[in-house]
């Protein structure tokens, strides 16, 4: 692991979702945004940092559960803004680098954040940049290279000509900054843009380049505002858990159909029926049938047993070869279970 400290942004209110939760509070298949972007970062970083802020106190008792440091940016003035709440922090911390991650793009691989890592150090820049190429770019900021390929700027959507809204190429808001650089240039912000914020991107102009590296999928990109893109991303998400899954030998009658959250465990052999969800942290052991209608949470299933159809499991562990009848609502059994 390298030498890096990773700061989440995770202050915005999230008008659009029409909630009293902070947005990466919401959840896509059982665990909140910032769940995923916290995982990702604890792969690529050694410490971390997370920026709260609109409704923090809802926020503050999940993050407790991390080895983490929390900033609090009052009011919201801009990503800019928010790494100057966090510039503190960051001094005292001993890391050669930060990456900046948004707290509401759960969908990011970690391939991508290794390969912007590899370009930004081969590169010796001050600063490497995750973009992504559109079909339909509105609305993110556009990355402006030189005829080397660097980037040279990033202009936000507000204050783009036409002609750079024509860029296909925007700036996912995943960044990797040479820690001392970037104490340097937070100062140097100013709010003159059409948003009147600390635009981030701004400090792109303050460094000779920076490096680029493309996503392989537009997906990665997906940052959530409403609850329609939430939906989408839950969706995302569902197909890529599903996939993994069935490399390793699980049959899954309709990937459409079966919601599998990122800390089950499902061996090889394991049958899963339409519309069952598999969500917490659960173990579902070999030659398990698990039929329609199903939830699981917080379980361990033996090998070999069969969950009827439209039982209801909660933390509780079912002996090898069970057999749980239809209908059955089962919780908090940690030992006992019904055998066939």
């Amino acid at each position: 692991m390298h030498n890096i400290c990773t700061v989440i942004l995770a202050a915005g209110k999230g008008t659009r979702m029409k909630s009293k939760r902070p947005k990466v509070m919401h959840e896509i298949l059982g665990f909140p945004l910032i769940y995923y972007t916290i995982k990702l970062a604890r792969k690529v970083s050694n410490s971390i940092v997370v920026v709260i802020g609109h409704e923090k106190e809802h926020i503050n008792t999940y993050l407790d559960k991390f080895e983490l440091t929390k900033v609090v940016q009052e009011p919201q003035l801009g990503t800019g803004h928010a790494l100057l709440q966090a510039r503190d922090i960051l001094r005292s911390i001993a890391a050669t680098d930060v990456i900046i991650l948004p707290g509401d793009m759960p969908l990011i691989k970690d391939e991508s954040i290794a390969g912007l890592i590899n370009v930004y150090q081969d590169a010796g820049s001050n600063m490497g940049i995750l973009t992504a190429v559109l079909q339909n770019p509105y609305g993110y900021g556009r990355i402006i290279r030189d005829e080397n390929g660097h980037v040279i700027s990033i202009v936000e959507e507000l204050d783009a000509t036409p002609d750079q809204k024509g860029i296909s190429e925007i700036n996912t808001g995943v960044y990797i900054i040479n820690r001392d650089f970037l104490l340097d240039a937070l100062p140097r912000l100013s709010t003159k843009n059409a948003k009147g914020e600390f635009y981030l991107t701004d400090i792109v102009g303050m460094t000779k380049h920076a490096v680029p590296f493309n996503v392989a999928s537009p997906d990665e990109a997906y940052g959530i505002n409403s609850r329609r893109q939430l939906s989408h991303a839950a969706a995302i998400m569902q197909q890529r858990i599903n996939d993994d899954f069935m490399k390793t030998g699980v049959t899954i009658i309709d990937p459409r159909a079966a919601w599998i959250g990122p800390e089950a465990s499902i061996a090889h052999d394991a049958e899963i029926w339409p519309n069952v969800c598999i969500l917490g942290t659960v173990k579902i052991e070999q030659g398990v049938k698990i039929m329609p209608g199903v939830w699981i949470t917080d379980s361990n299933i033996g090998r070999d047993s069969i969950i009827g159809n439209n039982c209801v499991i909660e933390k509780s562990a079912i002996k090898p070869g069970s057999i749980i009848e239809p209908y059955s609502y089962i919780k908090d059994q940690p030992q006992t279970m019904i055998e066939a």
